[in-house]
């Protein structure tokens, strides 16, 4: 069994890095600092809302968000009509009726 001569492990390493402070510096600088008791977690999604989400789909209708499947009362050439948002292929878009709207 041959004996490797401890002469061989400096030679292998950088001269810098065989200063204790300078590796420790340099592993510093490669990993960061190692993480504390009191360091807290930092989430990289915000927290979800225990209510359900806002509809992702919805229509607009004079600044108001019109959820998918919901009728408004919306302006058009022919006056205001009752229209229904519904998606066409993967967008939104209003069905227009030939109802016009109800008077209140």
């Amino acid at each position: 069994m041959r004996r490797i001569s401890s002469g061989l492990v400096p030679a292998l390493l950088p001269p810098w890095l065989l200063q204790p402070w300078l590796a420790a510096l340099a592993l510093l600088l490669l990993f960061g600092a190692p993480a504390r008791a009191e360091d807290r977690a930092i989430p990289f999604d915000p927290p979800r809302l225990a209510q359900s989400p806002e509809p992702l789909c919805y229509c607009w209708t004079d600044g108001r968000k019109i959820a998918e499947g919901a009728t408004a009362c919306i302006r058009t050439t022919q006056g205001r009509r009752l229209a229904a948002c519904g998606r066409v292929i993967n967008m939104m878009s209003w069905e227009v009726t030939e109802n016009p709207c109800p008077e209140s």
